[in-house]
């Protein structure tokens, strides 16, 4: 059963990397302001604070999976009924 939890975690990081890796891909493609002519197509600034804010969670939620991971791992040695008590 461990090993189900260790492939979630590899899982989610994947995950998170590709998403990082797809929006800069994106992010790069978006029509920039044209500022001689004062027409804006995509406000890339306010998406990218947006973006930029949410990603910043990412690494927080990797971190609590592995802790989860480890809690319930850790647990099943005392017989508490974790993983392994299962």
């Amino acid at each position: 059963m461990p090993t189900q939890a260790f492939r979630s975690v590899i899982t989610a990081g994947i995950t998170i990397i590709i998403g990082v890796l797809v929006y800069n891909q994106v992010f790069d493609a978006l029509p920039e302001k044209d500022f001689v002519n004062n027409t804006g197509l995509i406000n890339a600034t306010a998406i990218n604070g947006t973006v930029e804010s949410a990603m910043l969670l990412a690494p927080v939620a990797l971190i609590v999976l592995v802790s989860a991971v480890i809690l319930g791992y850790v647990s099943g040695f005392g017989g508490g009924g974790g993983v392994r008590g299962q």
